[in-house]
């Protein structure tokens, strides 16, 4: 089986996914964040990809959320 580049962005962007999630789960803040960002425009790239504009959304608006704490997080 030959892997595409569409298969290793979904599935790198999965691990880092999870890679943040279990950062949150520990509270290692910021990296948690930087982590999801990253995963979360894997999956963004994933969505143009796939033409999933449901996909596209949601990875924005997460990543609005994870940008406005880490400016409320280094305004602090």
């Amino acid at each position: 089986m030959r892997y595409t580049t569409e298969w290793w962005v979904e599935w790198t962007s999965t691990a880092i996914l999870i890679a943040g999630v279990a950062l949150t789960a520990w509270n290692i803040y910021p990296a948690n964040i930087y982590l999801s960002l990253l995963g979360n425009l894997g999956w963004f790239i994933v969505g143009i990809m796939w033409k999933k504009y449901s996909l596209i959304v949601i990875q924005i608006v997460v990543s609005g959320i994870y940008i406005a704490g880490l400016v409320s997080h280094y305004n602090q």
